[in-house]
């Protein structure tokens, strides 16, 4: 679907809330935005391809996205370090999976998430919370932490256990708590309630990608030598594991959506979210498949360049998490 109407969805949702609170917080206006949410590029939230901004209307003044370095080892510059929002990456990223390539990603340095802090402090925040990929996919969290114990001001590091669509709606709703007025413990609550609630499915046309960037060694020894499996993974206690060994795409897609159904069926008002490299329309039917199980809609994007280096061209993501 249209990343505005999510958008849009995401702004009524929001003054609601507020309409909510009104007359049971009557400091709201006073505190709103104190509180800023850092996290990386993983999180797989819509950015405007010409800027590179975040586009989440309202809530984007409260989120800072750093991003995370990606290297393709192809002449005639080898190793060659991209950011990720640069235009020549999304160029050349789906042409070097396509060659099948070295592609590797390095976690944002502390200087830069040091750097981010700082401007906060100087653009009148009094607080972050900073949440980020999975601490056994990405040093990100120890980057966060190193960064932080320098920082002018209060930073709490949320290890998100997630990665994708599932770190984003625990950004999501971090950021709305935060212009709600909530405080910064109340944003670190909001955040680790989310992320523990969401669950995050893959499928991948091929392992390779996964095997070169060391996340499926587990995986790989359920599988063994058998590469040629299309198989269902998901993220457990923030490591990629085995769901189910499948033998097509289709069947894998369609036990995705299957499990991911049954999923957001436990809960009152879940968030779906699809997620895709480099196939829109395969996601567009995946998300049309599950939308009539979500209250909101379900958005499609494209993985990150951080992401999509490790899963390949051809995966398909699902992210269902509980909603507010």
């Amino acid at each position: 679907m249209d990343t505005d109407a999510w958008v849009q969805a995401l702004e009524n949702e929001l003054h609601a809330k507020r309409a909510a609170l009104r007359g049971r917080k009557p400091a709201l206006r006073r505190v709103r935005g104190r509180t800023a949410v850092v996290t990386d590029a993983a999180c797989s939230l819509p950015l405007d391809a010409a800027t590179g901004e975040l586009q989440l209307g309202t809530l984007a003044e409260h989120v800072r996205v750093v991003p995370i370095p990606v290297m393709i080892d192809a002449h005639p510059q080898p190793g060659q370090i991209y950011p990720e929002s640069s235009a020549e990456l999304a160029r050349d990223l789906p042409i070097a999976l396509a060659q099948g390539l070295p592609v590797r990603t390095s976690r944002p340095s502390p200087g830069r998430l040091a750097e981010t802090y700082q401007q906060l402090h100087r653009d009148g925040f009094a607080a972050v919370v900073s949440i980020h990929l999975s601490a056994k996919l990405s040093g990100t969290v120890d980057a966060a932490t190193l960064a932080s114990a320098e920082a002018p001001l209060p930073v709490t590091v949320v290890d998100s256990g997630q990665a994708g669509l599932s770190l984003g709606h625990a950004v999501i709703a971090a950021a709305m708590t935060a212009r709600l007025g909530g405080t910064q413990n109340e944003v670190v609550h909001t955040a680790e309630t989310v992320a523990q609630s969401s669950r995050s499915f893959f499928a991948v046309p091929s392992l390779e990608q996964l095997r070169r960037g060391g996340r499926i060694n587990r995986v790989a020894s359920v599988l063994g030598s058998v590469m040629r499996v299309k198989p269902l993974l998901a993220l457990r206690e923030g490591e990629v594991v085995l769901l189910e060994r499948t033998h097509s795409m289709p069947r894998a897609l369609q036990r995705m959506s299957e499990t991911a159904t049954a999923y957001a069926e436990t809960l009152s008002r879940p968030r779906i979210g699809v997620q895709c490299c480099g196939n829109p329309g395969e996601a567009a039917d995946l998300a049309a498949e599950l939308q009539p199980h979500s209250p909101q809609p379900v958005p499609v994007v494209e993985f990150p360049p951080g992401l999509a280096a490790h899963l390949g061209l051809g995966a398909l993501g699902v992210s269902v998490t509980a909603g507010g």
